[in-house]
């Protein structure tokens, strides 16, 4: 057995993770006109390949049982995707934040902008009117009859991850089920 393949097994992850983050900025650069979650996307699976090679190459240079490889390359996998989960969010939160824009916005403007103003552009009813049409414009929301109706269902199946991912760490009984909860505000209306 052949130890100078561990430190490769390793550190694949962070590696990985580093390439993620590089081939990210350099795609967002290159590629113009396309969504910033093209770029993360791409560059997501590129890592991933490099970390299931660099990994393999780490335990072929071992020369590890296969069920020691196999083990160690799930690990490696979950660790990346981890890593990957938090850039991803990261990136996310620059782009989708409010408080972010708001506060870009401000600093931007040469004179202070008034309450009302900052109101009337980010009000509850006006983000809700804007989030639902770019979820209609995405396809991930169709008008039927005057109906919104769920329309592709990989944004559904990613909110349901999220649910139960948020079910998993929080716990079931933290918030009531988004249906539960709407229907009790339509009989509240009624």
């Amino acid at each position: 057995m052949n130890w100078l393949g561990y430190p490769l097994v390793v550190i694949s992850s962070p590696v990985g993770l580093a390439g993620y983050c590089v081939g990210h900025v350099l795609v967002a650069r290159l590629v113009k006109g396309r969504s910033p979650y093209f770029a993360l996307t791409i560059r997501f699976g590129v890592g991933l390949l490099a970390v299931v090679a660099s990994t393999l190459l780490g335990l072929w240079i071992a020369g590890d049982a296969l069920w020691d490889g196999i083990g160690l390359s799930l690990m490696n996998g979950v660790g990346y995707a981890a890593l990957g989960f938090g850039y991803f969010n990261f990136v996310n939160l620059s782009i989708a934040s409010l408080r972010i824009r708001m506060l870009e916005e401000l600093l931007i403007e040469e004179k202070p902008v008034p309450r009302a103003q900052l109101l009337l552009k980010y009000g509850t009813e006006k983000m809700l009117e804007l989030r639902l049409s770019r979820l209609v414009i995405g396809g991930h929301l169709v008008e039927r009859n005057g109906r919104l109706v769920s329309g592709r269902s990989r944004f559904l199946l990613v909110a349901r991850l999220f649910g139960a991912t948020r079910r998993c760490i929080i716990g079931p009984t933290s918030m009531p089920a988004p249906n539960a909860q709407l229907r009790t505000e339509v009989r509240s209306l009624s």
